[in-house]
């Protein structure tokens, strides 16, 4: 359910908005004279968890490492590229 109320209700009745808020209900917050929303208070909801997906063809049986100093770069990246087109022409 849509609630709305002003700033002065909600510091006054705290706790009671925040039992509201659990229950599922949407807090809207006004502000000022001109009472503009400004905010809205909703329950979190957790994401599910997501499944852990194998790393390859290869996992369990084969192990890798990176040096801390590794850096892939677009240079390393292309000069090797480069070194490979070499052998198709």
């Amino acid at each position: 359910m849509k609630r709305i109320m002003t700033v002065a209700d909600f510091k006054a009745h705290f706790s009671t908005v925040l039992e509201q808020v659990l229950k599922g209900d949407e807090i809207h917050i006004l502000y000022g004279r001109a009472k503009k929303p400004v905010a809205c208070l909703t329950q979190i909801k957790e994401k599910p968890k997501r499944k852990k997906r194998p790393l390859g063809l290869y996992e369990g049986i084969a192990t890798y490492w990176e040096d801390e100093s590794f850096r892939l770069t677009p240079e390393t990246v292309f000069s090797d590229m480069d070194d490979l087109m070499g052998v198709f022409n």
